[in-house]
């Protein structure tokens, strides 16, 4: 689905977690948009990716780059500034789903590592980025979280905790960045159609020795709409707020749940 609402020609956006699903989208869109766009993943892009990319192939890069580790975002984002020589945008969606597991048997290993990868990374590259935003006084970030970060999720603890981080360092992001003129807003995904949902139903009906059919009728009846949300959904919800008519939106984080768990 193509989003050529919002008129992006020109500007520059880095996308983490590219590689799959809702980053791929958001990245394909932005470029639609007609902007310039690095797709960042810490895999190396598939063929099949790099096919669905290749019409866009003068105003896209790969970087392969772990968010969690700071000399790849910053090698990332010199290498983007070396290629197109800014940053305007930053879609912050890499992420790691963790184990389905009690607290009372999650490892600190498992723990740090969604931790790093959801929460840090985030930070990361968000400070990165900024120190050229700062320097031409604009800019948008925009978080992925998840209603994950908005109740509780038991079995999810590790997710959870780094979805409600993000939020929080979006709304107080927002308040250092504003005077810069740089926006800083979360999406807040609920469940989203695709693969990974579909493992994760799969994980939590092993773990709890259900059917998967039992945990997808679950999520289902937990939105007000009775369905999930899609990858293009979260995309367009992006590309609205780095476009024009969402200049005065900051410090926000936006439910994009099909009314689940209201």
């Amino acid at each position: 689905m193509k989003s050529q609402k919002h008129n992006l020609k020109g500007q520059v956006a880095v996308v983490t977690g590219a590689g799959s699903g809702i980053g791929k989208e958001i990245a394909l869109d932005l470029l639609r948009s007609g902007a310039c766009v690095a797709g960042a993943s810490r895999r190396a892009a598939r063929a099949d990716l790099l096919k669905a990319f290749q019409p866009y192939r003068q105003r896209f890069i790969w970087i392969r780059a772990d968010v969690s580790q700071e000399p790849d975002v910053q090698r990332l984002v010199r290498q983007v500034l070396k290629k197109f020589g800014r940053v305007d945008i930053l879609v912050n969606n890499a992420g790691v789903r963790g184990p389905t597991t009690p607290v009372t048997t999650l490892s600190a290993k498992d723990w740090r590592e969604v931790l790093e990868i959801n929460l840090t990374g985030a930070f990361l590259c968000a400070r990165e980025c900024m120190k050229d935003m700062i320097k031409r006084q604009r800019g948008h970030i925009v978080n992925i979280s998840s209603m994950s970060g908005r109740m509780a999720y038991p079995l999810r603890a590790s997710y959870a905790a780094s979805k409600w981080g993000l939020i929080g360092f979006t709304v107080t992001l927002a308040q250092e960045a504003g005077p810069h003129n740089i926006q800083v807003n979360a999406v807040c995904p609920g469940p989203v159609e695709g693969e990974a949902i579909e493992e994760v139903i799969a994980a939590r009906a092993q773990a709890l020795e259900v059917p998967a059919d039992k945990i997808r009728q679950q999520f289902l009846r937990r939105a007000a709409l009775n369905r999930m949300v899609t990858p293009a959904d979260v995309s367009r919800t992006v590309l609205f707020l780095c476009s024009d008519a969402a200049r005065n939106i900051t410090g926000q984080a936006i439910d994009l749940s099909a009314g689940y768990r209201l």
